[in-house]
């Protein structure tokens, strides 16, 4: 018994001095980070560079803006230009306003598309109140005269009837997203 006791004495004292060991390093690493330190707070500032000079670019005049754009959904592109009325483009203030014109697009949610039996495509909107409501191609949604013309299952396609300042009212090609892609 006498040796184990004699090595649980010594074993305090080992454990000490490996303390003291480790302790020794950190300190020694402090304090070369704090010399580093010292060392770049007394370098002297270096220069600032200049910024780079703005190169002139010659102006560019876009040539084919009368062709169809290849950002445009080739369907968009044909709505477009299939429904423009020969002495312009106007909103028919006549049509009776369908519920889900009085709200903006961005008020409204796609959630998906139902097909019915005899194949004709709905799809699902939900309002800002929750409820949801169903449309299909030729539907109008939004507070620009914006008429359906495709749905596919990640997107309602659809042409606006928006004010411009030059020609009185143009077409424009906008998309409802569904947010589960």
């Amino acid at each position: 018994m006498s040796v184990a006791r004699a090595s649980i004495q010594k074993l305090p004292a080992v454990l000490l001095l490996a303390s003291a060991a480790l302790l020794s390093g950190c300190s020694d690493r402090v304090g070369m980070a704090e010399q580093s330190m010292t060392d770049i707070r007394n370098m002297p500032a270096q220069p600032i560079e200049d910024p780079p000079q703005a190169e002139l670019v010659e102006d560019f005049v876009y040539s084919a803006s009368r062709k169809r754009s290849p950002f445009l959904a080739p369907s968009l592109a044909n709505a477009q230009s299939n429904t423009a009325p020969l002495d312009g483009v106007r909103p028919d203030i006549t049509r009776p306003k369908e519920p889900l014109e009085q709200y903006e697009l961005s008020q409204l949610t796609f959630r998906g598309i139902v097909t019915s039996p005899d194949g004709q495509q709905h799809a699902l909107i939900q309002r800002p109140d929750g409820s949801v409501a169903n449309v299909t191609v030729g539907n109008y949604l939004g507070l620009n005269d914006g008429r359906i013309v495709e749905i596919t299952p990640t997107q309602i396609n659809l042409i606006e009837i928006v004010p411009d300042s030059r020609a009185g009212f143009v077409e424009k090609p906008q998309s409802l997203v569904s947010p589960i892609s």
